[in-house]
């Protein structure tokens, strides 16, 4: 799928980012330890360096 408007962008940023929570892996999804949650709502990449999506 291509993601033409941020709207859509962060739309399925929540998506991925929940899918452990969805799973009952974890209870937040800044649990997960593989998720780029934490680069994005905390601005921390001390687990995954990522460049941002424009």
């Amino acid at each position: 799928m291509n993601l033409w408007t941020p709207k859509k962008t962060l739309e399925k940023l929540g998506y991925i980012h929940n899918n452990p929570v969805r799973r009952g892996l974890v209870s937040e999804p800044g649990e997960w330890p593989w998720s780029s949650w934490r680069f994005y709502y905390r601005e921390d990449s001390s687990v995954l360096r990522m460049d941002p999506m424009p």
